[in-house]
């Protein structure tokens, strides 16, 4: 009777040893030799040879051909190359089973790190879009206009070009605390400067260009401007004598890094045409040497005969890089 029982026992866990091999691991070694055929079939083998039990929905594996494998593989080795070329992956699901899916609804990403440096933009440049970041109008450095603690609005190039301003005081329709236009549209469309037409606070405001400040009334020809600054409130600390209303400063175009070649035409009421150039490119082949050239020429009448004017006008410029710290810009109106 203890010899039957004995013998009854080894039967019985003869499968169970076949199954889950002792010693068996990730890192271990076997002879694999599967031939190219159904993968059904194929995953029948690899259990036989290498005690890894693999559960799979049927129809992945349906018409699907399996890759010959032949050599001294780990198991998960063995099974990698078995299923290239299949649309199928494992997964482990314990030391000795794993799980067959679809290789496109299991992919795992490893962590995405996105690198890189915010680009600071120019204080006297067009801006991006209708933001401007930093100014030098606040304290003639370059710095954040939220750092600033006093009212600093930029009309940037991109609100120009969309709102088309022909004077400075339609470009500064939208600026919180001034008046543009506390005498209506008086001046036709010329590129009249403040004249005391622009109110801020209460008080007539000074107009400075580059940070200087003008009388000049054509320096306010909106063709020949990067960008309008808006400063609110007393501005004598860092502009010496000036109006206690604020000031408006407005930043000639300058020769640009990358090549810049604009032209347009336009034609609007009582017979008015126009025509604008706006050229820049490098000089020397280094680039260190640029140049830039804008112009204008318009002519319109008006409603009553024998009213009409002409305007052209050209703005060129030079800038030299002498260092990296160091640049020279001439600028002729």
């Amino acid at each position: 009777m203890a010899l039957l029982a004995s013998s009854c026992l080894s039967g019985l866990m003869a499968p169970a040893a076949k199954a889950q091999p002792a010693g068996d691991g990730a890192g271990t070694t076997r002879h694999f030799t599967i031939a190219a055929q159904p993968l059904r079939t194929a995953l029948h083998q690899y259990l036989e040879q290498s005690g890894v039990q693999v559960a799979y929905p049927t129809a992945d594996a349906g018409n699907v051909r399996s890759t010959a494998i032949s050599g001294n593989l780990t198991s998960q080795e063995a099974l990698s190359r078995l299923l290239t070329g299949t649309g199928l992956t494992w997964r482990a699901t314990g030391p000795n089973s794993v799980t067959l899916a679809k290789a496109s609804a299991n992919i795992t990403l490893g962590p995405v790190r996105v690198g890189g440096t915010v680009a600071h933009q120019d204080p006297t440049g067009p801006g991006v879009g209708y933001v401007a970041t930093t100014t030098m109008a606040g304290t003639k450095t370059d710095t954040p206009i939220t750092e600033i603690p006093t009212s600093i609005y930029v009309i940037t190039k991109q609100q120009m070009i969309d709102q088309q301003p022909q004077n400075i005081q339609e470009a500064l329709r939208y600026s919180p605390g001034v008046y543009s236009e506390p005498y209506g549209s008086y001046s036709s469309g010329e590129a009249l400067g403040s004249g005391g037409a622009i109110k801020q606070r209460g008080f007539s405001t000074q107009q400075f260009v580059d940070g200087l400040m003008s009388t000049s009334l054509t320096s306010g020809e909106t063709s020949f401007l990067e960008r309008i600054e808006v400063l609110n409130g007393p501005p004598s600390v860092m502009y010496g004598q000036s109006a206690p209303g604020g000031l408006v400063n407005m930043t000639l175009k300058k020769p640009t890094d990358t090549p810049l070649h604009q032209v347009s035409v336009g034609f609007g009421n009582w017979n008015r045409y126009e025509a604008t150039v706006d050229v820049s490119d490098k000089v020397t082949k280094s680039g260190n040497v640029r140049y830039r050239i804008a112009a204008i020429g318009d002519t319109q009448g008006a409603q009553s005969n024998y009213t009409h004017y002409k305007r052209v006008g050209i703005l060129p410029s030079l800038t030299w890089d002498i260092d990296p710290r160091t640049s020279v810009t001439l600028i002729g109106s």
